[in-house]
């Protein structure tokens, strides 16, 4: 059972739990979620040293895991398990694109979609290419405020592979939107390509109607250069 798996853990989150910490990030997150208190650092070397003495947990347990996870009132437990699966993502068949939309659509905030989609789910689009424009379409006509931005940044780690096309499209088709959360991610998902091709990234800003803030993301690699 997973819970067993996880026993470890769970004693050393127990253990370092800091609750003063814990109340900040409460707060930032605006209690939106319970939390042990622990600070990014040291949560990845207590995942760290839980993987080198339990291993990795096989694939066919990643979705009772993140259900697992996700079941969990402290915000540590969902961090831990996409992190687990970010690290197999290589390993992963393309079923396990679906089971990345449900981590992007339940309990949806940024620091959760802003890891699962570029890590995993553009991870999966980008081995298997030929699934991704189906998903694509149907979170975009989703209107599901998380599976659009996650439309926006799954290109994130491509760099220079990045299908152009694509992104241009989707932040076109996206600019209109009022949502920060989505003017904000064009902004990002420009700026992150025009690291690789500038020229393209300034043209596109010059010739589209996209919001002032998008536009101060987009170009912000650029202006400093």
């Amino acid at each position: 059972m997973i819970e067993q798996y996880f026993t470890d853990l769970a004693i050393a989150f127990e253990k370092h739990a800091n609750p003063e910490i814990a109340a900040g990030y409460k707060a930032y997150m605006r209690n939106k979620s319970e939390f042990y208190g622990l600070p990014s650092p040291l949560r990845r070397d207590l995942l760290k040293s839980f993987i080198a003495k339990a291993g990795l947990p096989d694939k066919h347990q990643f979705e009772e895991m993140v259900h697992f996870a996700w079941e969990q009132p402290q915000r540590e437990w969902q961090y831990i398990a996409m992190e687990l699966v970010g690290k197999s993502v290589k390993n992963a068949d393309q079923n396990l694109i679906d089971l990345s939309e449900w981590m992007i659509t339940n309990k949806s905030w940024w620091d959760t979609v802003d890891y699962v989609a570029p890590n995993i789910a553009g991870a999966l689009f980008n081995r298997y290419p030929e699934i991704r424009m189906q998903y694509i379409e149907n979170w975009m006509k989703s209107g599901n405020l998380w599976l659009l931005r996650s439309c926006l940044i799954h290109q994130l780690r491509y760099n220079k592979t990045a299908d152009r096309a694509l992104l241009f499209n989707l932040c076109e088709r996206l600019a209109p939107h009022p949502d920060f959360f989505i003017r904000k991610a064009i902004g990002w998902s420009l700026r992150q390509y025009s690291k690789a091709y500038p020229e393209a990234v300034t043209d596109f800003v010059n010739t589209h109607q996209i919001s002032n803030l998008s536009r101060k993301e987009a170009l912000k690699v650029i202006n400093k250069a």
